[in-house]
Protein backbone atom coordinates (compact mmCIF):
# COMPACT_ATOMS: atom_id res chain seq x y z
CA UNK A 1 0.00 0.00 0.00
CA UNK A 2 1.17 3.29 -0.90
CA UNK A 3 0.60 6.33 1.54
CA UNK A 4 1.48 10.08 0.73
CA UNK A 5 3.20 12.34 3.28
CA UNK A 6 2.88 15.85 2.56
CA UNK A 7 4.87 19.08 4.01
CA UNK A 8 2.57 22.31 3.87
CA UNK A 9 2.59 25.68 5.84
CA UNK A 10 -0.21 28.58 4.76
CA UNK A 11 1.64 31.73 4.77
CA UNK A 12 -1.78 33.67 4.76
CA UNK A 13 -5.65 32.74 3.31
CA UNK A 14 -7.60 34.25 0.92
CA UNK A 15 -11.10 34.16 -0.69
CA UNK A 16 -11.60 33.58 -4.36
CA UNK A 17 -14.43 33.25 -6.12
CA UNK A 18 -14.39 30.81 -9.09
CA UNK A 19 -16.64 29.46 -11.20
CA UNK A 20 -17.17 25.76 -10.85
CA UNK A 21 -19.44 24.34 -14.08
CA UNK A 22 -20.50 21.00 -14.01
CA UNK A 23 -18.15 19.99 -16.80
CA UNK A 24 -15.27 21.99 -15.15
CA UNK A 25 -13.60 21.78 -11.36
CA UNK A 26 -11.21 24.65 -11.09
CA UNK A 27 -8.37 23.00 -8.56
CA UNK A 28 -5.83 25.30 -6.50
CA UNK A 29 -2.27 24.41 -5.76
CA UNK A 30 0.55 25.98 -3.65
CA UNK A 31 3.17 26.42 -5.92
CA UNK A 32 5.76 23.77 -4.87
CA UNK A 33 3.30 21.23 -4.00
CA UNK A 34 4.17 17.70 -5.53
CA UNK A 35 0.87 15.40 -5.82
CA UNK A 36 1.87 11.54 -6.05
CA UNK A 37 -1.21 10.03 -8.22
CA UNK A 38 -1.04 6.13 -8.34
CA UNK A 39 -3.50 3.71 -10.11
CA UNK A 40 -7.11 2.89 -9.47
CA UNK A 41 -7.90 0.54 -6.68
CA UNK A 42 -10.53 -0.76 -5.36
CA UNK A 43 -8.77 -2.62 -2.64
CA UNK A 44 -5.95 -2.23 -1.20
CA UNK A 45 -3.65 -5.32 -2.08
CA UNK A 46 -5.76 -5.29 -5.82
CA UNK A 47 -2.28 -4.65 -7.24
CA UNK A 48 0.88 -3.09 -6.46
CA UNK A 49 1.35 0.94 -7.51
CA UNK A 50 4.52 0.11 -9.65
CA UNK A 51 3.50 2.97 -12.03
CA UNK A 52 3.43 6.71 -9.89
CA UNK A 53 2.75 9.84 -11.44
CA UNK A 54 4.25 12.92 -9.92
CA UNK A 55 2.10 16.04 -10.91
CA UNK A 56 4.86 19.12 -9.54
CA UNK A 57 3.50 22.65 -9.46
CA UNK A 58 6.31 25.16 -9.68
CA UNK A 59 6.55 28.11 -8.56
CA UNK A 60 8.60 27.25 -4.98
CA UNK A 61 10.46 24.15 -3.46
CA UNK A 62 8.80 21.20 -2.59
CA UNK A 63 9.16 18.04 -1.40
CA UNK A 64 7.27 14.37 -0.03
CA UNK A 65 8.01 11.19 1.34
CA UNK A 66 6.54 8.60 -0.84
CA UNK A 67 5.38 6.20 2.27
CA UNK A 68 4.49 2.15 1.23
CA UNK A 69 4.18 -1.11 3.64
CA UNK A 70 2.51 -4.19 3.03
CA UNK A 71 -1.09 -2.49 3.56
CA UNK A 72 -2.28 -5.81 4.82
CA UNK A 73 -1.16 -5.92 8.58
CA UNK A 74 0.74 -4.13 11.23
CA UNK A 75 4.23 -5.20 10.51
CA UNK A 76 4.96 -1.39 10.11
CA UNK A 77 4.88 -1.20 13.92
CA UNK A 78 7.97 -3.52 13.11
CA UNK A 79 9.56 -0.91 11.40
CA UNK A 80 8.34 -2.78 8.04
CA UNK A 81 7.98 0.09 5.39
CA UNK A 82 10.15 2.13 3.31
CA UNK A 83 10.10 5.77 2.30
CA UNK A 84 11.09 7.65 -1.05
CA UNK A 85 11.71 11.32 -0.27
CA UNK A 86 11.19 13.59 -3.89
CA UNK A 87 12.26 16.93 -3.72
CA UNK A 88 11.90 19.86 -6.38
CA UNK A 89 14.42 22.94 -6.47
CA UNK A 90 12.32 25.86 -8.18
CA UNK A 91 16.14 27.93 -8.68
CA UNK A 92 17.57 24.68 -10.45
CA UNK A 93 14.82 23.35 -12.24
CA UNK A 94 15.62 19.99 -10.65
CA UNK A 95 13.58 16.66 -9.28
CA UNK A 96 15.22 14.62 -6.90
CA UNK A 97 13.69 11.23 -6.22
CA UNK A 98 16.07 9.71 -3.31
CA UNK A 99 17.22 6.49 -2.21
CA UNK A 100 14.84 4.86 -0.58
CA UNK A 101 14.80 4.27 2.95
CA UNK A 102 13.46 0.86 4.83
CA UNK A 103 11.72 -2.15 3.13
CA UNK A 104 9.55 -4.77 3.92
CA UNK A 105 8.20 -8.38 2.04
CA UNK A 106 6.76 -7.72 -1.73
CA UNK A 107 8.31 -4.63 -1.51
CA UNK A 108 8.78 -3.23 -5.64
CA UNK A 109 12.20 -3.16 -6.39
CA UNK A 110 11.12 -1.52 -9.49
CA UNK A 111 9.21 1.59 -10.04
CA UNK A 112 8.14 3.78 -13.27
CA UNK A 113 8.02 7.32 -11.85
CA UNK A 114 5.97 9.87 -14.48
CA UNK A 115 6.69 13.51 -13.83
CA UNK A 116 4.77 16.34 -14.77
CA UNK A 117 5.82 20.05 -14.71
CA UNK A 118 2.69 22.55 -13.69
CA UNK A 119 3.68 26.50 -14.63
CA UNK A 120 1.81 29.12 -14.00
CA UNK A 121 0.37 30.42 -17.04
CA UNK A 122 0.78 27.08 -18.44
CA UNK A 123 -2.05 24.91 -17.39
CA UNK A 124 -2.52 21.33 -17.85
CA UNK A 125 -5.43 19.31 -17.55
CA UNK A 126 -5.96 16.36 -15.05
CA UNK A 127 -5.05 13.21 -17.25
CA UNK A 128 -4.60 9.82 -15.58
CA UNK A 129 -3.15 8.21 -18.61
CA UNK A 130 -1.93 11.12 -21.11
CA UNK A 131 1.80 12.44 -22.28
CA UNK A 132 4.30 13.10 -19.34
CA UNK A 133 6.82 15.45 -19.28
CA UNK A 134 9.40 12.88 -18.31
CA UNK A 135 9.71 9.28 -17.37
CA UNK A 136 12.35 7.05 -15.43
CA UNK A 137 12.38 4.13 -14.02
CA UNK A 138 13.30 3.78 -10.09
CA UNK A 139 15.03 1.02 -8.50
CA UNK A 140 15.42 2.27 -5.04
CA UNK A 141 18.94 4.61 -6.08
CA UNK A 142 19.24 8.45 -5.92
CA UNK A 143 17.87 9.75 -9.78
CA UNK A 144 18.26 13.94 -10.38
CA UNK A 145 16.33 15.11 -12.96
CA UNK A 146 17.03 18.65 -14.46
CA UNK A 147 13.79 19.50 -16.06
Amino acid sequence: MVRFIYRSVVYWRAKIIAAAPYERMPVFVKAGSIIPVGPALQYTFEKQADTITLNIYSGANGSLNLYEDEGVNYNYEKDAYATIPVTYNEATKTVTIDSRKGSFNGMLQRRVFHINIIRAGNAKPLQFDGKTDKTVVYTGEKIVLHL
